[in-house]
């Protein structure tokens, strides 16, 4: 369904500038409509097929960590300076938030998450954690185009 941004749903498009918004229920259906999101952006902003894996794999990367029930989760993707950005909001996982703001080198041990930090730093150029409210964060994400 698409939507001005003026209206509520579950994407919203800017007027103003390429700013995409989808809100989509947790679980299997949600990745697949990101990645449909992200794909439309990059293509009407020419980004190499290479560096669209990128961004999609890193999302998929902080979904696996993610609970499969819960509130809605939030992609924004907009392109800035040269730069495909993206946030996804409503992300939940006490872990995960904790392992993107380690400050340590990550260290294996039983029931840990893998080091989510070293696959975003090969992925993105830049990643930040951004407190949200009610409990939830989201992540918001640089990848240079071209």
């Amino acid at each position: 369904m698409l939507r001005s941004s003026r209206s509520s749903g579950p994407l919203k498009l800017s007027a103003s500038s390429d700013i995409v918004e989808l809100r989509v229920a947790r679980g299997g259906p949600a990745l697949p409509v990101m990645r449909v999101v992200m794909s439309g952006m990059a293509s009407r902003h020419d980004m190499p097929l290479e560096e669209l894996d990128d961004v999609q794999l890193a999302v998929e990367t902080l979904m696996a960590e993610e609970p499969g029930v819960g509130d809605d989760l939030v992609l924004c993707v907009w392109v800035e300076s040269g730069c495909f950005a993206f946030r996804l909001e409503g992300l939940t996982n006490p872990g995960l938030k904790a392992a993107l703001l380690a400050s340590d080198p990550f260290q294996p041990c039983e029931g840990c998450l893998l080091d989510v930090r070293l696959f975003l730093d090969s992925l993105v150029d830049s990643y930040a954690v951004v407190e949200g409210s009610l409990g939830w964060f989201a992540v918001e994400m640089k990848k240079r185009t071209g």
